[in-house]
């Protein structure tokens, strides 16, 4: 058998993919002699492109590794390190996965409750959304509890800044959403915050692009390239959107150093996350509740409840506390999928939550 620091020591090109030292102590099995180190720089399907030391393969799984997967979270995806056997000129079979480091992933479309993942190994994973259309707090919030998730603290970029004037109230809204997290103004048009993107992707790290189509992400990608690697084309002016131009996830080497990872328009971000992703993510509601009157405190009626005299005072948007509930109930509700023995008390728990909401826009219609 064979040690993984013998098959990388002199592939410096693996170094240039994301490859470093601490992936050896990661090897939960053996090497076997003529296995190959591999980075899955994109999956078509049934079959993933592969980068070795010695330039770029097709890959498939075995069916020793297709028959041992339980899920569909254990297959190859963009960001993985693999073990692969080569199996042609251009081609290899992947016999394993190194185990992921970070992971984002969501739940997959329909109402099958089931992982999808969709990127692994990420350093840095940029929400981007646009001074235009596209600007939605509540998908912004989706896009950061997804991060969190994962274990990482998200950059949110607006990009087409050149459209916006230095004090728009969209950047204060994005801070709002991300209050412990990095906001960047961006223009892949003009190429301002350019150089703070390349920052974060410094030293080899990967970075992934989530968000919706038409927000300029492959523009930005072609701006960080100096090339125009990916095609764009112009939104659509009857809705803002975008036509779908990236039709895959792949990842690009950088000329600056560091990796990307380019992603389709999400069209659907169903959560796969639990509690304390949210919390992670509303840190105001979750700082409010810690001072309401009681433990056990439904943010309802309730006397001494924190977070209804917020909300009553101005200090917290129900925009804000709504699109919470909504997400908690949407985490709830996929908890209880997995775990039957909490369906009992959840519709009970959610009646409760929603009185405060509910009144408060009953009063407001009525003025």
């Amino acid at each position: 058998m064979e040690d993984l620091r013998a098959i990388v020591s002199e592939e410096s090109e693996l170094i240039r993919w994301g490859w470093t030292p601490s992936w050896e102590s990661r090897r939960q099995k053996p090497v076997i002699p003529g296995q190959k180190i591999a980075r899955v720089v994109a999956v078509f399907r049934e079959k993933c492109l592969l980068r070795t030391a010695e330039g770029e393969l097709i890959g498939e799984v075995t069916g020793q590794f297709r028959h041992m997967a339980n899920e569909m979270a254990s297959f190859p995806v963009v960001g993985d390190w693999a073990l692969v056997e080569m199996a042609g000129p251009d081609s290899a079979m992947v016999h394993q996965l190194l185990p992921r480091k970070t992971a984002l992933s969501r739940k997959v479309a329909g109402r099958v409750v089931r992982e999808q993942m969709f990127a692994a190994n990420v350093d840095v994973v940029f929400v981007m959304t646009a001074f235009d259309e596209d600007f939605n707090v509540r998908r912004l919030e989706r896009y950061i509890v997804m991060a969190r998730q994962a274990g990482m603290d998200p950059v949110v970029l607006l990009n087409k800044s050149d459209l916006a004037g230095e004090d728009d109230v969209r950047l204060g809204k994005a801070r709002d959403v991300n209050p412990n997290g990095a906001v960047h103004r961006l223009s892949a048009k003009t190429g301002e915050g350019i150089d703070i993107v390349k920052f974060y992707l410094n030293d080899g790290k990967t970075g992934i692009f989530l968000g919706s189509s038409g927000v300029g992400k492959s523009t930005l990608l072609n701006a960080l390239m100096g090339d125009g690697i990916q095609k764009t084309q112009p939104i659509r002016s009857s809705d803002g959107k975008g036509r779908h131009t990236t039709t895959t996830r792949q990842m690009f080497l950088l000329p600056s150093g560091g990796l990307v990872i380019d992603t389709p328009g999400l069209r659907e971000i169903q959560l796969w996350a639990d509690e304390s992703a949210l919390t992670e993510t509303f840190t105001d509601i979750a700082d409010l509740a810690k001072s309401c009157r009681y433990d056990d405190c439904k943010h309802g009626p309730e006397p001494g409840c924190a977070v209804t005299k917020a909300i009553e005072t101005g200090i917290l948007s129900p925009a804000r506390y709504a699109g919470y509930l909504k997400l908690q109930k949407e985490v709830a509700y996929l908890q209880s999928k997995q775990d039957p023995s909490q369906r009992g008390n959840m519709k009970r728990r959610w009646k409760s939550r929603s009185i405060l909401i509910r009144d408060y826009y009953s009063q407001k219609i009525k003025g």
